[in-house]
């Protein structure tokens, strides 16, 4: 687990919308997903429940939180 990993999950935890917490980590939106997805790898389980137009976090991610 990297810091900037972390970094992101707090921005993404903070906006929940992927758009967003890239622009307020000033990095692209494809970068951010990357470390999240990670970031999830690592931890062996889903930070964030995706849907459509909806991010929320999972389980998992309020635990990290």
């Amino acid at each position: 687990m990297e810091m900037q990993q972390v970094r992101y999950f707090l921005a993404l935890a903070r906006e929940l919308n992927f758009t967003r917490a890239a622009e307020s980590s000033n990095v692209t939106q494809p970068a951010l997903t990357r470390a999240i997805q990670a970031l999830e790898a690592e931890l062996g389980g889903r930070l964030f429940h995706r849907e459509r137009n909806q991010t929320h976090l999972s389980e998992l991610g309020r635990m990290m939180l």
